[in-house]
Parts: structure tokens; sequence; C-alpha cells
């Protein structure tokens, strides 16, 4: 794990709701970035200033592929539309429309010896066209499924085709003729890649697995099953040394070819990497995705350091010194360094990645003695055993292929398993002790309502007593105040006899006082009267014969 990649800037290049960049394509002389997004639009970067170029170029569907010439002077891309268009950078103006695919076009490639673009699509056809006079040349067919990538060799003589029928073609230029077929993919093929010196084709397919094919002696170097997902981009560097690998799992991982280890592998983006490419010098990496994308990378031996000299202190003060590049990048990117450089700095020191050591392993060239022609063999027959050991060697050397797949995979498995059976542990421990914590808030929250409730129990029965109470005192209130009403009473009632009796023994003693001693009506009592009539109640007199009238009433 030599080298350490940071990211410095990213591209919005897709605006659907559903859908992601599709290609990438780098123009180094002009230092343009291009992309096709499944928004239908083809979209442009200066990488000089940063800013996008002002260009309107559009297909109806999904663009699915993309290309530049050398030159940089014109645009290829394909669609789901099923048509190629050809845009000039100049003028801005589509120069022509190719539409005699029937589906997808899912990958073109320039032709520069004679200005011809291949396409390949879903209708499993490989097509020709001329830029000079805008017709199709040729209509190849050697599929039996979906082309999905075509790459052409440096030195311009052979084309290669990968597809959804696990197949990968060579196809010599100028003649149009199968030269040989590689089949030891065991599921699709995605993406292709040449390396600068046209000896090595590089494959990814659908299982993860990565495999570099002698194109001189047609048969596999070596295979690189270091994924569990997709791999959909491949690409060499500049001299051949690194290859470059972009997984759905959206992890970058940088192969050096000579050493035969794992270089670096980082997680660079949030959905699966459709494009990955090495340009300036090998410093920088261009990254596109279906997280709708385009990141910029660089190398950490770019980044200049922070850290000045006490000599630079003395003259500049507490002033730091301007850093300066140690690579020959884009202006857009030396300042996005230089901005950057303290969070990268920062990051480096906090950077961990847990799953290399899972995937840090090497991987072996395969090699086999080769075959030597006897003096007395014809040419034909020569030529029928060199096939029948090629087909017998690549035989063998899938197989193993297939054993090592199905033990990385089952290595694989077991990792996860264990690892899932880990998360599983630590789960139950979180489960218990949340579970525990449950158990003991419903304790707490039981206990507190039952002293809620004893406390409404005893408020309860405090009213209750309360209520007893003030109706036992109004009971009293009521027996005192009937007592006193009684008292009352009972105290008139005597003061009236009282008042009676003595009132009676008034009387008597004035009617014994009497002089005249007459026995005529005289009263011995108070006599009472009324404002509504004219008439007095006399209580009491005494006849002549001596007895007691009680009272009537009588005229005033």
């Amino acid at each position: 794990m030599n080298q350490t990649w940071h990211q410095v800037h990213s591209f919005n290049g897709d605006s659907s709701w559903i859908g992601g960049v599709r290609s990438v394509s780098v123009n180094m002389s002009r230092q343009i970035i291009a992309c096709g997004s499944d928004d239908s639009t083809i979209k442009l970067w200066n990488l000089n200033n940063g800013q996008q170029l002002p260009y309107r170029f559009r297909h109806q569907k999904s663009t699915r592929a993309i290309t530049f010439n050398p030159r940089g002077d014109i645009l290829i891309s394909g669609s789901d539309d099923a048509t190629i268009k050809v845009w000039n950078l100049e003028t801005s103006k589509e120069l022509f429309t190719f539409n005699t695919h029937s589906k997808s076009v899912t990958t073109v490639a320039f032709i520069p010896i004679y200005d011809f673009v291949a396409s390949g699509s879903d209708d499993h056809t490989i097509k020709i066209f001329s830029l000079k006079d805008g017709r199709e040349i040729k209509t190849i067919r050697g599929h039996s499924n979906y082309v999905q990538s075509l790459v052409v060799s440096p030195d311009n003589t052979l084309i290669a085709s990968g597809g959804c029928d696990c197949n990968v073609k060579i196809w010599k230029i100028g003649t149009w003729e199968e030269v040989f077929s590689f089949s030891s993919h065991s599921n699709n093929v995605r993406m292709l890649a040449f390396s600068p010196d046209g000896k090595t084709l590089a494959s990814c397919d659908d299982d993860g697995d990565i495999i570099l094919w002698d194109v001189q002696t047609r048969l596999s170097k070596c295979s690189i099953q270091c994924y569990s997902c997709s791999v959909r981009s491949l690409s060499f560097n500049s001299n051949g040394q690194f290859l470059i690998s972009g997984g759905d799992n959206g992890y970058i991982k940088i192969w050096n070819l000579k050493t035969g280890i794992l270089e670096s592998s980082f997680h660079a983006h949030s959905a699966g990497i459709s494009s990955v490419n090495f340009c300036f010098n090998n410093k920088v990496i261009i990254s596109a995705s279906w997280d709708k994308t385009v990141k910029l990378w660089v190398d950490e031996s770019v980044i200049p350091k922070t850290s000045t000299l006490g000599f630079f202190k003395t003259i500049f003060g507490n002033k730091q010194v301007e850093p300066e590049l140690k690579a020959s990048i884009p202006n857009f990117l030396q300042q996005k360094v230089k901005e950057n450089i303290d969070i990268i700095s920062q990051s480096a020191k906090s950077k961990t990645d847990n799953t290399i050591g899972i995937e840090a392993y090497s991987f072996i060239w395969e090699t086999s003695q080769a075959l030597v022609r006897p003096s007395q063999m014809s040419l034909d027959d020569w030529n029928n055993l060199l096939k029948e050991w090629r087909y017998n060697e690549e035989k063998r050397r899938k197989e193993q292929r297939a054993k090592e797949r199905l033990r990385l995979r089952t290595k694989r498995f077991r990792l996860e398993q264990e690892k899932e059976e880990c998360l599983q542990r630590k789960q139950s421990l979180r489960d218990e002790k949340l579970r525990q914590e449950e158990e003991k808030q419903k304790k707490e929250q039981k206990l507190r309502e039952e002293k809620l409730k004893q406390q409404e129990e005893n408020l309860k029965m405090e009213q209750k007593l309360k209520e007893e109470k003030q109706k036992q005192d109004e009971e009293n209130l009521k027996i005192q105040q009937k007592l006193r009403e009684e008292k009352q009473r009972q105290d008139e009632e005597k003061f009236r006899q009282i008042k009676q009796s003595n009132q009676y023994q008034n009387n008597i003693n004035s009617w014994n006082n009497t002089s005249n001693q007459k026995r005529t009506n005289h009263l011995w009592s108070s006599n009472y009267s009324t404002k509504s009539s004219n008439k007095i109640y006399v209580q009491g007199y005494r006849r002549q014969d001596g007895t007691e009238v009680k009272g009537y009433w009588r005229e005033k």
C-alpha cells in the first residue's frame, strides 16, 4: 500500500431523478473532461479554470458512451436512442448522425488511422462508420448477446470487443475478420482495456474477475479476483505498470502489475463506478459513478508539504512560503490542491482502511512451457496442434480460475459469515442491554405508577375524611342550632310564664285591695288590642260568683 489518493474536486454530471454518469472521456491536449449521463446530455468542463463549457449536446435518451478523437476537436457519443452522433467542438455543431443500429448503443471507439468510428450495440452487432463521408463501412456479427465494450489497440491494427455472451473477441482492422476469441469468463464482460504497448488486454466481468490476456500467445496471463461485485471500468496508466479498476461497491483498486500486489484501495463513490482513468502523467484519477458525480483525485506525491523551514521563518516571519506542486497538472487542480492542502493533510493522518487487510493479496502470473515445433511437422499440422494446445491450456487455466474463484468466494463467504456472526453477537448484546434497560424502565414506571396510585388513593381518602368531617360538622351545627332554638323557646316560654305569673299576682293584689269590694267584671291581666280592629282581648276577669274567665274579646 504505497499510493494514497485524495479527492480535490467533484463535478455534478447528471441532473435526472433516476440515473447517473455513464461514461467519461478526457482530452489531454485541450484539458477537457466530457461525460455522458442518463439525463441524455453531454457536459464538458475546462480543467484550466474548472468552468463548464457552453456546449449544448444532447440525445433523446441516456448517453451511454462518449470518446474524443486524438486532436480533441471531435466528440463521438452513443445513446439508448440507438444513434451515434459526431460533434464538432470548434463550431459546436452536429456533423453526423448514424442511426443504423436497432437497439441501444452501449460503446463507441475511434480509429484514428482511418478516421473510423466503431460502435457496439444491444443488437449484438459492431458497426464501422467513416467520418470522411458519413457512411457505414461494415457490420460485424460475432457476438450472440449484447456488445458492452470496444477498445482499439495502440498500433491501430486490432479492435477488441466484449459482451454479455461472456466472450472477448479480437478483430483485424481493415479486413474486419475475427483473429481469435477468449472464452474464459463465466459472466458478462463489461469493460476492456489495452496496455500502452498493445501486448496485454485486460477484461472484467460481473463476477468481479479481472483477466489479463497475452495478445501474442492468445493465453491468459493472470486472473485477479478481488471484487465480490461487478467490475465495470478498467484502465492502464501511461507506462502500463498500473491497472486501475472500479466496482459496483464504489471502490477503486490500483494494481501494480510488476510486483503483482494491490497498490491502493479506497472508497471513492457512494454508488457503482462506471468509468475510471489515469491522466496527467498518472498523477490524477478521474472517476464517474451512478451517484451522479465526476470526481478528481490526486496522488499524495504531488501534494506539497505545509511545514516551513526555520530559515524561511527568520526571513518571512510567521508568513508561510507558497508551496509548489511537484507535478505538472492543470491550473484548476493546482488551485484546488492548494485550497484543500490543510484538509488533505488532516485526513491523511486519520485515514484508515479496514478492508484492505483482507483484500491485499498478491496475484501470480500464469506461465507454461511453450511448445516447440518439430522439424518434420508440416505448418498446417503445427497450427492445428498449437490451436489444440492453446485450447487445452486455456481450459486448464479456466478450471484453475474457477477453483480459485470458488476458494476466494468460500473464504469471502466465511469472512462475511464471521462478520455477520460478530455483528449478530454485538446486536444481541445491544438488544439484551436494551431489553434490560427497557425492563428497568418498566419497573421504574410501574413503581412510579403504584406510587402515584397510592398517592391518589390517599388523596381520595383524605378528601373523603374531609367530606365526612364537614358533614359531621354541619350535622353538629344543625343540632347545636336546634338546641339553641329549643333553649330559646324554653327560655321564652319560661319568661312568659314568669311574666304571666307576676301579672296574675299583681291583678289579685289589686283586686283584693279595691276599696268598694265590688263583684263586677274586673280585669286582672293585661289587655291586648290590634290595630286592625276595635276589639281588645281581655285575658281574664272574675265574676261576681267568684269564677274565672280565661279570656275573651270585647269592644273597646
